[in-house]
């Protein structure tokens, strides 16, 4: 077998490991010197891998990312002048640093961390509180050699450095603030979680403003809403006076802007058979966040204009796909649902009816509620036409079978129970009307029902 052989093996193994399987596999390659290519193949299993926090080795080379951790993005969505670590460039990073810190301190500390895994909160801290001053010291030198010889390696790597300089002297700080505080992303936030954010921004603060910028950067990018970091930013226990806090709570709001921005051209380069269910959580997501920033418009100056200007963008895109939705994606299975050649997924067109009427919401919350309503009323017409009574049982009665059931389901979900209730009538408009006694589809049969 070839070498590409086993790899594309070892990348079909994966997709079916089960959790303890994957342990053992990613166990594997901790223990390998150069890790290669399966480094970017552990990367697709990464959020997984975050589920499941399997126990990694301790090393120098990861406590040195980990405050860090945060800003660091996939390479392909990295684009120069981002406040971001790409992950394909951590290793050259790494090399970098480690090539100028003292060979006797890094030879100890491996020795003390031979056997330990990073679930060891104690050990973190203690072995951190040597290494980062020392790497706060090596990336400036870095940095240094770099201006001296126009090193292009180093010119290339000089944002990712700069962020490591910046963050590096407040890592003890990072580190335990991100353990306390709720998981990502995180939405609302308990007084001790407020004051942990309250105490971060503050020792921030004080190493400068370039540091305060990326652990502010650092927490809009767990957070869920940027309100819950604007606030303590503006009323938080630091020195600060009125004018800086301005400034300070418009560069969070004008880098979640940035943020919403970026996750709003990549769902606008979707194409247009991408599904409502797929849609929703970064829709959702952007419009949560046009919320929490339009509340504090009044609060602080930032550029109002480009944050209007997402939000029409934002229900324009969301009207197009609801359209494109109503009518070429959830309209074709429900018409077929009677048709057992279809096999149709009502499992699929369920999650999508479900999901087409939350995105109707979240577009009347930023947009004009009678353009989304429009477009509604107008497919419904569609809908209520396939529903027509088409079969009567004995004594004139109406079939009131399963799919007719599964149908008035979807009409619920997308147009209201009102709408449902009405399309309903006909089939027991006999007050003395029964179900027509017919066999039922199992919902769980993969002939009729796939999950």
């Amino acid at each position: 077998m070839t070498a590409d052989e086993t790899f594309d093996a070892l990348v079909r193994q994966l997709r079916k490991a089960d959790d303890q399987t994957l342990l053992k596999i990613v166990g594997v390659v901790d223990r390998l010197a150069k890790r290669g290519p399966l480094d970017q193949l552990l990367q697709q299993h990464r959020l997984r891998l975050a589920q499941i926090r399997p126990p990694r080795p301790m090393t120098p080379e990861r406590l040195f990312v980990l405050p860090l951790e945060e800003l660091i993005v996939d390479g392909s969505a990295w684009s120069p002048g981002m406040m971001r670590v790409p992950r394909d460039r951590l290793s050259r990073l790494i090399a970098l640093t480690f090539a100028r810190l003292d060979r006797e301190l890094l030879t100890a500390l491996r020795v003390r961390l031979q056997g330990r895994t990073m679930n060891d909160a104690s050990l973190t801290l203690e072995i951190g509180r040597e290494l980062w001053p020392a790497c706060t010291v090596a990336v400036g030198e870095v940095l240094d050699s770099g201006r001296q010889s126009r090193d292009p390696e180093i010119r290339e790597l000089q944002l990712p450095l700069r962020i490591a300089q910046h963050l590096l002297p407040v890592a003890e700080a990072v580190v335990t603030t991100v353990w306390a505080l709720p998981p990502k992303p995180m939405e609302a936030f308990d007084k001790s979680a407020q004051e942990h954010i309250a105490s971060l921004l503050g020792l921030a603060a004080a190493a400068g403003k370039d540091c305060f910028h990326l652990v502010a950067e650092l927490l809009v990018n767990r957070s869920e809403l940027p309100l819950s970091i604007i606030e303590p930013v503006l009323s938080g226990d630091f020195e600060w006076g009125a004018r800086e806090r301005q400034q300070a709570a418009a560069m969070v709001a004008e880098a979640c802007q940035s943020d919403m921005v970026r996750l709003f051209r990549s769902i606008a380069a979707t194409p247009a058979t991408a599904e409502p269910r797929h849609l929703l959580p970064p829709l959702q997501s952007i419009v949560s966040n046009l919320e929490s920033l339009l509340d504090v418009t009044t609060k602080i100056k930032f550029d109002h204009r480009a944050l209007r200007k997402l939000k029409t963008e934002t229900f324009e895109l969301i009207l197009a796909r609801l359209g494109h939705a109503l009518q070429e994606q959830l309209l074709p299975p429900f018409e077929r649902l009677d048709d057992p050649e279809a096999d149709v997924d009502w499992r699929r067109l369920e999650q999508n009816a479900a999901a087409a009427a939350n995105l109707r919401l979240m577009g009347k919350r930023i947009g004009l509620a009678t353009k989304i309503d429009f477009v509604f009323s107008r497919a419904l017409e569609r809908y209520r036409a396939v529903l027509q009574p088409a079969e009567r049982g004995s004594a004139g009665r109406t079939m009131l079978d399963p799919v007719v059931m599964d149908r008035v389901r979807i009409i619920e979900l997308l147009f209201g129970s009102r709408a449902a209730m009405e399309v309903l009538a006909p089939f027991r408009s006999d007050p003395g009307d029964h179900h027509e006694s017919r066999p039922r589809h199992d919902r769980s049969s993969p002939a009729t029902r796939a999950a």
